[in-house]
């Protein structure tokens, strides 16, 4: 069964799907500007988790495979609700996008011939930088707070960025890491 967080209230497998609802049908871009949505929603706005709890969300959901945003809203809906608040998470963010999809298919093959959706579509792309950005600042916020916690940081994203590193094998190197370098400091504080 999901566990149920400490002194705050479990919302119900309803208010579930309707706000991963909203949030499948109001977030654009992509993985990383829905966390935007994610936070501001769960976090912030209805405190259904903690800063940390949903750092750990996003790193579940990016770990398992499948769609990352997806994966990230069942882990906090199983969290909160169990398989049914996991299954109401998934129908909710998936079915806005799946009648938008079928839609735009529609309206594209009827106006495929109008370039209309080109500079929209690039003011779209800056703005979700901007989310991105917001998101990586939070999450950067509760999470590294020490220079160890920014050596793992900058060390991925260097190892990402410039060596282009497959993200699975720089999850599971960094797993590796951290527990060596994070065994190695908690017995130092055990002895």
């Amino acid at each position: 069964m999901a566990q149920e967080p400490v002194g705050r209230a479990v919302p119900s497998v309803r208010h579930i799907f309707l706000v991963f609802l909203k949030i499948g049908a109001l977030a654009f871009g992509g993985v990383y500007s829905m966390l935007a949505f994610f936070q501001r929603e769960l976090v912030d706005k209805r405190g259904w988790l903690a800063e940390d709890e949903f750092a750990e969300a996003v790193s579940i959901g990016q770990v398992t495979p499948g769609p990352p945003i997806i994966n990230t809203g069942i882990f906090i809906a199983y969290r909160l609700r169990g398989v049914k608040g996991a299954l109401a998470a998934t129908a909710g963010l998936v079915l806005p996008g799946f009648f938008i999809v079928l839609g735009l298919g529609f309206v594209y093959l009827r106006f495929k011939g109008v370039a209309v959706a080109g500079p929209a579509l690039k003011s779209v792309g800056a703005a979700v930088v901007g989310l991105l950005l917001s998101v990586v600042y939070k999450m950067a916020r509760s999470l590294v707070r020490g220079r160890t916690d920014m050596l793992f940081a900058v060390s991925a994203f260097g190892l990402f960025a410039f060596i282009k590193l497959n993200p699975i094998a720089l999850i599971a190197l960094s797993g590796f890491f951290g527990y060596v370098v994070y065994g190695r400091l908690a017995g130092r504080a055990g002895a």
